[in-house]
């Protein structure tokens, strides 16, 4: 089977829950004897070279907040003609508006668009595009063979919204490997084991880093001996937002214990990820977040807002925290400092069990297979034997 990526950044991935949904996807696809092209962006992939057995073609666009997204894979899907894929996978509500033309240019493939988030909802964005999501999403939900979701909470989105019943295939998370340097990786940012709070996700308005600032200095003048040794650390970069993380970088420097470290990758991601005492996802919006995921799987305790998206994501077993309440999360912080061990391994193991079983890769990339062969009429054999009556 030919199958074509199209929305996505580029491979390999550096940062972007789609990218990361779909390196691993594609991996396996490809595992399975598939031949998978993703069509990447020459500012992101940079010279970098995607995985093993992905093919990527890196097309032209308009590098700038509006129309980067839109062209790039605009000038994929001409470029998607030439291999004549059997399936054209577009990622993304925004890019959905282009699925009539999928379908027009690619007559005989089927197309499937996957709904990672309710981007409409962004503060980043305008009017104009907000709309344009918003058309998006009815394009997501109307115009594909077949509509796939990351989460239950968006299926029952597409459902009450547009009247949809969508097909529901979650991330596929590979279990991230701990480098056995932990230590020796974060001792350069002056960072001990279990001993400091983390934030991973983009720096745009609605991931809510500054209301974990202000929570997070509020807390450390209330129990100074509780937070003078334990720093809050920020991960991650500006997604055209360069104004809002600039300014947070300025919140941020002065709040005493608070370490901005920019995007991080790799082993040193892992290890500062597997490291922290909690993990902590402030945010008002989200999919579902694949850092949450992994801070599940890590064994690592979770304060997170109480929206469904991140109690599907822990199946309830986090520290809940009100949306844009510092008070809430200042306490929630304060309870985290004063937990021990075994208190927090309640959580953990339960959160782990949850997102290991739900985001298992080989299952989860069986599931899309499965969703692909359907479409194309092919559908895959059962696994379980039928007993047979004697």
């Amino acid at each position: 089977m030919v199958i074509a990526m199209i929305g996505q950044k580029g491979l390999p991935a550096r940062s972007g829950g789609i990218e990361r949904h779909v390196e691993t996807l594609a991996s396996g696809l490809a595992s399975r004897g598939h031949r998978v092209v993703v069509f990447g962006r020459e500012w992101y992939v940079a010279g970098g070279k995607s995985p093993v057995g992905i093919e990527q073609i890196i097309t032209s666009g308009i590098r700038t907040k509006h129309l980067d997204a839109i062209t790039h894979s605009f000038t994929a899907l001409l470029a998607a003609r030439r291999m004549r894929p059997d399936v054209v996978h577009i990622h993304g509500t925004g890019i959905a508006l282009l699925t009539p033309l999928a379908r027009l240019l690619h007559p005989r493939a089927k197309i499937a668009v996957t709904f990672h988030s309710i981007d409409r909802v962004l503060t980043k964005w305008g009017r104009v595009a907000r709309f344009a999501f918003k058309v998006g999403e009815w394009m997501a939900c109307r115009t594909p063979h077949r509509t796939v979701t990351i989460s239950q909470v968006l299926a029952r989105y597409c459902e009450r919204t547009y009247g949809v019943q969508t097909t529901y295939v979650t991330h596929p998370i590979p279990t991230p490997e701990v480098p056995a340097n932990v230590d020796n990786l974060i001792q350069p940012h002056g960072l001990a084991v279990d001993n400091y709070f983390l934030f991973v996700g983009r720096l745009i308005p609605d991931k809510l880093a500054h209301v974990l600032i202000e929570a997070y200095g509020k807390a450390r003048t209330q129990f100074p001996e509780l937070f003078t040794h334990r720093p809050l650390v920020l991960v991650g970069g500006a997604a055209w937002t360069d104004a809002y993380a600039s300014w947070l970088c300025g919140l941020a420097s002065r709040t005493p214990g608070v370490i901005m470290l920019g995007q991080r990758f790799g082993k040193e991601l892992t290890a500062l990820q597997a490291g922290a005492l909690a993990h902590v996802f402030p945010t008002a919006s989200e999919g579902l977040s694949l850092s949450l995921v992994e801070a599940c799987q890590l064994r690592r305790l979770v304060i997170a807002t109480d929206i469904e998206a991140n109690v599907e994501a822990t199946a309830g077993s986090m520290l809940p925290i009100r949306p844009r309440d510092t008070d809430s999360l200042a306490n929630a912080l304060i309870v985290a400092a004063h937990m021990d061990a075994r208190d927090r391994q309640r959580f953990t193991d339960a959160a782990a069990r949850h997102s290991i079983k739900t985001h298992d890769m080989n299952d989860r990339i069986d599931d899309m297979e499965r969703v692909y062969r359907e479409m194309c009429g092919q559908p895959m054999a059962l696994t379980t034997p039928i007993a047979v009556q004697a």
